[in-house]
């Protein structure tokens, strides 16, 4: 199985760094939209209250996307550190190094990772 090399790893580690960083960036985005988005007189009427409940959710729900992804940079950082970045977990076939510039976090070869996607299409999906 082909391992990445040394440029490739540090290709990929500062892809990681991007990844990591848009994820935070994004988290304090949402932070910042949430504290304001509760207006200066608060609740007012229960139309009002139904929105801020429906922002609250969305909220939690962006914030446990955030943290999913920030758990998979952590476990991808795991897998360059072991050598098994860029070995499929379905196959052990090889994922791509172009794959994993695009996508550091990625667990499956493009082959794999379309199956997956067919066969687990709404088990991912957010709930509110």
């Amino acid at each position: 199985m082909p391992r990445l090399n040394a440029k490739q790893t540090a290709a990929v580690t500062l892809a990681l760094d991007e990844f990591e960083a848009t994820v935070r960036a994004a988290m304090r985005a949402a932070l910042l939209e949430s504290r304001q988005g509760g207006g200066e007189g608060g609740v007012h009427d229960l139309g009002e209250e139904a929105i801020a409940d429906e922002l609250a959710a969305v909220n939690s729900s962006l914030a446990e996307r955030h943290g999913q992804e920030l758990l998979q940079a952590v476990q991808a950082r795991l897998r360059l550190v072991e050598g098994s970045a860029g070995i499929c977990t379905e196959c052990d076939g090889a994922i791509g190094y172009p794959r994993l510039l695009a996508n550091p976090v990625a667990l499956r070869c493009v082959s794999c990772e379309t199956r997956h996607e067919h066969t687990h299409a709404h088990a991912a999906m957010p709930r509110l």
